[in-house]
């Protein structure tokens, strides 16, 4: 339970850079009808899984409403990765009544889960558009082998200067 509290704050802390991520990606998709592909590293299945899907949703709501003139609609892809141990049943339970919460300006989004170790190579290169850790980063044992090249923000670890 303390590690759930320590991540919702972590959350909350980092929202605003977060939104600024998302913002700047949401803006750099090229197409009217764009699809924005998003990464959780090490998802879990407690309360704050979702909790970072929500603030994704959000951000990309209000860049959507932004740039309504140009009638963009940006659907969203989650994968939601963590060792093959993970209760996925859990998340995706919780996923159903996450839904229900939605509004008739929520973008159109996706969830898959991907239970795999991110020792290896996760997804096909330059596919994912915003990479996403919380707390997950601290318990690699080795070196990735694999040249990535990515943009990658650990949102969690500035946080902890904030603990």
């Amino acid at each position: 339970m303390f590690h759930a509290c320590m991540q919702e704050k972590a959350i909350l802390e980092t929202r605003p850079v977060l939104r600024k991520a998302i913002q700047e990606v949401c803006t750099s998709l090229s197409a009217r009808r764009s699809t924005m592909v998003v990464a959780d590293l090490g998802c879990s299945s407690g309360p704050n899984t979702l909790g970072f899907v929500s603030e994704v949703i959000g951000a990309v709501r209000s860049c959507t409403r932004k740039s309504e003139e140009e009638r963009r609609a940006v659907e969203v892809q989650f994968f939601l990765n963590d060792l093959p141990g993970n209760d996925f049943n859990l998340v995706f339970r919780s996923l159903e009544q996450f839904e229900d919460l939605g509004g008739k300006d929520t973008p159109p989004f996706y969830v898959a889960g991907l239970p795999r170790s991110y020792y290896r190579k996760l997804f096909p290169s330059r596919s994912v558009h915003f990479f996403h850790s919380s707390y997950s980063l601290m318990w690699r044992s080795k070196v990735c082998m694999h040249h990535v090249v990515c943009y990658v923000i650990i949102l969690s670890l500035l946080a902890l200067f904030k603990f």
